[in-house]
């Protein structure tokens, strides 16, 4: 803006200079002439006549410019002040031309020549022209239509008329000259009158043009200014024929050529330089682009083209302009792809795609653009064609297509679903094996984040947000997770997560992740067979004896960080091996299972039961002490010993013994807690069989018998 700001002052000052020299020139000029003596340059008024009629004749001329000039832009933007100087400058050269005829010495075609009538038309035409600068300082630039500028003109011509009519007509009007005497008093305070009234139109106009910024106004200003010098110059004269009336016609004159070349300036000149400046700005523009860019007219005749046109055709511009394609043909291989001429003018764009052969660059691929252009009323001038070499893009497209086609192919047999996140806006695709399985199609899933968030095992989120958000902050190279989705039939499948951020701002935060799920629920479920086969016994489905055996141990180590206490329960089915004898084994798995059922629905959840081998069990009890361990192992029996199993084998009363030991601090490892409970078993099949042992009594512990009574009663006691 400053630099504008420069380059207008320095705009604004070369008007002023050059307005202002010229102003100085004609100022010195007239002081000048006023040191000469009004001597009389022709020995007779006749002789002076020719001189007079050729300078009246060149500000005729000149005001006739002036009208046809204003006349034939009246369609510009600016045209209202041009319109109305020429309308004025027509009323003028009517005026003017009237004074010539009436001039004396000339042919009496209006009349006997009179110099008093001269001399009144003459300063009917100054003040018009004074009147017409004044309005034109007031007058707003503006464009006006053809009917306001006969308007004006016609309301001109017929002032120039009625006021030349007015003064021809033979009346007793004021002498304005005596012969041998010179002007009269009142002839020269007319002509003062004018001087001053150009003077203060010349500083109007000047003002006005300064602040609008129109040189324009800044000429008409200087031409107002020496109109009123050549006023001064008229107010001086004693004959017609002397030279001070000479200097003020010369002055007329060139005051005259004055407002011609302002208007010219303003009308012609100036848009035309601007046009020039616009034309070389637009061919550096279409010559700077890398597109193919020509002009045609509506018969196909190309009216222009940029650069890379002319050397991809490998055609000079000259060769190519004002020929049609099939001129263009005659001198050689033309178009380079033999592109089909058009047999009617383009009446829309239309936009296709052509190979070309450029001398350049060998067989190339365009992408054509062709449209029409019209004048403002809408008549179709011609078509302007822009192709765009896609050559290599469409190379990278089908190579990229190609390599797409070659991931998709990989991701489909792997199983792969590819997602692209773009975490400031959460936009996030997938594609359609990402979709396939959870069971739906790209079409049903929303692309944002929520569609994945929302589809998450919410007891997986821990383990997500542990590999995803050390990533996102860049401190780990990727991102890798587990986790279960939840499938379109409600089940849930497991994927295998991994991403990378690919794309990071300058502040090192995330833009873009791009990563791949796949599906691993075939192996989590092998995984999870694996796990129930090492650890659970294939028949019961309770824990085998190697996984009781670590459970064990645990709660071993939590005993002796004195964190709380638990006990070990051993169980074993009485004579077992008869009801495998009687029924079958058959019957004997059903016996089994019948038990397991029994004793398993009758525990807490943080309670292990487990299968050490044929009819032997276990039970490890957290948190419970010896006295609690017999009388939960007691309850199990009474409720085995009471419901006995029942099938197609009919009815089995089955029973139980138990033996109970505690888990203490000071036991080395979990099998002296073990072979504690086998003693207490072991005494009570001893015993009899169908009956709870504790590990060997103390004084400080009620026996085994004094518990079993009190837990009995308790139980009949809840019945």
């Amino acid at each position: 803006m400053l630099w504008a700001m420069i380059g207008d002052r320095g705009c604004r000052r070369t008007v002023w200079c050059r307005t202002v020299i010229w102003v100085l020139t004609m100022t010195v000029g007239w002081v000048l002439g006023l040191l000469l003596q009004p001597l009389s340059l022709f020995s007779s008024p006749h002789q002076y006549l020719p001189v007079h009629a050729a300078l009246e004749f060149i500000g005729i001329s000149v005001s006739a410019m002036v009208f046809a000039l204003g006349w034939n832009l009246r369609d510009t933007e600016r045209g209202s002040r041009l319109v109305w100087l020429g309308a004025v400058f027509l009323a003028v050269a009517i005026i003017d031309f009237l004074h010539v005829l009436v001039f004396e010495g000339m042919p009496g075609i209006l009349g006997p020549g009179d110099s008093d009538r001269a001399i009144h038309l003459w300063l009917a035409g100054r003040f018009v022209v004074a009147f017409g600068l004044l309005v034109a300082a007031f007058l707003h630039p503006a464009r006006w239509s053809g009917q306001a500028a006969a308007a004006v003109n016609g309301c001109m011509l017929v002032f120039a008329v009625v006021c030349g009519w007015t003064l021809l007509v033979p009346a007793d009007t004021p002498r304005m000259m005596v012969p041998g005497t010179g002007l009269t008093a009142l002839k020269v305070a007319i002509e003062y009158g004018l001087t001053a009234l150009y003077l203060a139109v010349a500083v109007l106009l000047y003002l006005r043009g300064w602040r609008d910024r129109d040189e324009t106004l800044a000429w008409l200003a200087a031409a107002a200014w020496v109109l009123g010098l050549a006023e001064l110059f008229l107010t001086l004269y004693r004959e017609v024929s002397d030279t001070f009336n000479v200097l003020g016609h010369v002055y007329e004159v060139a005051a005259f050529v004055m407002i011609y070349r302002a208007l010219f300036v303003a009308g012609v000149r100036g848009p035309h330089a601007a046009l020039a400046s616009e034309r070389a700005l637009l061919r550096a523009l279409i010559d700077s682009a890398p597109d193919l860019i020509a002009f045609k007219d509506v018969r196909g005749a190309y009216l222009g083209c940029n650069s890379a046109f002319a050397r991809c055709h490998g055609r000079p511009e000259k060769e190519i302009l004002g020929r049609t394609d099939a001129e263009l043909a005659r001198l050689g291989p033309w178009p380079p792809a033999g592109a089909s001429a058009r047999s009617q003018p383009l009446s829309a764009a239309e936009r296709g795609e052509e190979w070309v052969v450029c001398r350049e660059g060998g067989r190339r691929l365009l992408d054509t653009m062709n449209i029409p252009f019209r004048a403002d009323g809408g008549s179709l001038l011609g078509e302007i064609g822009i192709s765009r070499d896609i050559t290599d893009r469409r190379w990278i497209e089908e190579q990229l297509a190609a390599s797409e086609r070659r991931l998709a192919l990989a991701l489909e047999s792997a199983s792969l679903g590819l997602w692209d996140w773009h975490v400031p806006s959460g936009w996030v695709s997938f594609d359609v094996q990402w979709a396939g399985m959870l069971g739906l199609t790209p079409d049903e899933i929303e692309p944002t984040l929520e569609s994945w968030e929302s589809r998450i095992n919410p007891a997986d989120w821990p383990i997500i947000r542990a590999s995803l958000e050390p990533h996102l902050r860049g401190e780990t190279p990727r991102y890798v997770c587990e986790h279960r989705l939840r499938h379109k039939d409600g089940h849930w499948v497991w994927v295998l997560a991994s991403g990378t951020v690919i794309e990071r701002d300058e502040e090192g935060a995330p833009l873009r992740v791009v990563g791949i799920h796949q599906d691993i629920s075939a192996r989590k479920s092998l995984e999870e067979r694996l796990v129930q086969q090492a650890t659970s016994d294939p028949l019961t489905g309770l824990a085998n004896r190697r996984y009781f055996d670590a459970a064990l141990g645990n709660e071993l180590a939590r005993v002796r960080r004195k964190v709380g206490q638990a006990a070990v329960a051993l169980l074993d089915l009485d004579h077992f091996k008869r009801i495998n004898d009687r029924w079958g084994h058959a019957a004997g798995d059903e016996v089994l299972k019948h038990f397991t059922r029994l004793v398993g629905e009758r525990l807490r959840d943080s309670d292990m039961f487990a299968r050490l081998g044929g009819e032997e069990f276990a039970i490890l009890l957290p948190g419970v002490d010896l006295i609690g361990a017999f009388r939960t192992a007691e309850r199990l029996r009474r409720v085995v010993a009471d419901s006995p199993a029942r099938g197609d084998f009919g009815e089995i009363p089955i029973s139980v013994s138990i033996g109970v030991a505690v888990l203490r601090g000071g036991d080395t490892g979990s099998a002296e807690a073990l072979a504690r409970a086998d003693q207490a078993l072991y005494r009570a099949k001893d015993g009899g069989r169908n009956r709870t042992m504790m590990e060997q009594d103390t004084a400080e512990q009620p026996s085994s018998a004094a518990l079993a009574q009190t837990t009995a009663q308790r139980e009949d006691g809840k019945r």
